[in-house]
């Protein structure tokens, strides 16, 4: 084994031991673009070159030194949104990894009961008084399973907690269930976006859009900036 192939190793290992995915590694492709030492080794060969009784004229020599000047001033600033860019993506990297085997409150209309003692649970938010709240429970194939009335609400945030039961008190079992939120606003009845907890097994760095993604036990994968709270 190479050396190369070591620190790819223990890279590797260090994400997996936070529960981080790593990024796949780019692959290297040949400079297409000309750098900072690539000028000045073209300035230099220039004013090695030039014919000594034409010589390069001073005001066109100072306009080549100029570009130049600007062009390393955009470079050195490109390298420094690039560092800083970085430390961002770092700091959301360990603020994320730090999430693994929490509970994280996300928007979402279905929700995942792992077992017969933990449930599910969520939050609604409501904007205005509402009257004759209730939820909508369904299966993985849209039967309604159970219907819990609430009553009247004031605006606020509304905590939800479904047990997995039935109507007749029977456990239906673990997997992905639908809730929906009803009630009346200024007399029409309106559906009412939730918000759903769960809990994180593991994050994913890069991908093809960037960023950084939660996976979701029961839930599968959702961007780290939608996450609303955490439990």
């Amino acid at each position: 084994m190479n050396i190369m192939s070591i620190i790819s190793n223990s890279t590797e290992n260090i994400f997996t031991d936070i529960g981080i995915n790593a990024p796949p590694s780019a692959d290297n492709h040949a400079r297409k673009e000309l750098g900072q030492a690539d000028f000045l080794k073209l300035l230099t060969v220039q004013l090695a070159n030039q014919d000594p009784l034409a010589p390069t004229d001073s005001k066109e020599f100072i306009t080549q030194m100029s570009q130049f000047s600007s062009v390393d001033s955009l470079q050195t600033l490109v390298t420094k949104f690039d560092d800083l860019s970085t430390s961002l993506t770092s700091n959301q990297a360990l603020q994320a990894s730090s999430l693994v085997g929490r509970h994280v409150l996300v928007p979402s209309s279905v929700g995942h009961v792992p077992d017969e003692a933990t449930g599910m649970s969520g939050q609604l938010n409501l904007p205005s008084h509402v009257n004759n709240l209730r939820f909508e429970i369904r299966d993985a194939a849209g039967q309604l399973v159970r219907r819990i009335d609430v009553g009247d609400r004031e605006a606020g945030d509304i905590e939800f907690f479904w047990d997995g039961r039935n109507e007749e008190g029977d456990f239906l079992g673990q997997g992905q269930y639908e809730v929906a939120a009803f009630g009346v606003v200024n007399g029409t009845t309106e559906q009412i976006p939730t918000s759903i907890r769960a809990q994180v097994h593991s994050v994913n760095l890069g991908g093809g859009s960037g960023g950084i993604f939660l996976n979701l036990t029961g839930l599968g994968q959702i961007n780290f900036n939608d996450v609303k709270e955490v439990g």
